[in-house]
C-alpha cells in the first residue's frame, strides 16, 4: 500500500490516499504535496523536513486505519 521512500518522502497506493490525504492535511497543512505519479499511485512529501517524525507518525497512522487497525 505505501512505499517509504526516505523520511520526508512516501508513495502511495489509491486504496490508502484518502486517509493519508485527509490525516496528512489537518496536521502539516501547506507542508506537504501530493503528486500523482502515473502506473505508481501518489507521491507524498513533506516539505518541512523538521517535521519528517511527524509525517512518518501520520503515514503509519493512515495506514493502520485502512488495514483496519486504527
Amino acid at each position: 500500500m505505501c512505499t517509504v521512500r526516505n523520511s520526508t518522502e512516501a508513495m502511495v497506493c489509491d486504496v490508502a490516499l484518502e486517509g493519508v490525504r485527509e490525516l496528512m492535511i489537518g496536521r502539516l497543512g501547506a507542508q506537504v504535496r501530493f503528486e500523482a505519479v502515473p502506473g505508481e499511485g501518489t507521491r507524498v512529501t513533506c516539505l518541512d523536513p523538521a517535521r519528517s517524525a511527524e509525517f512518518r507518525r501520520c503515514l503509519e497512522e493512515a495506514l493502520a486505519r485502512v488495514n483496519g487497525g486504527g
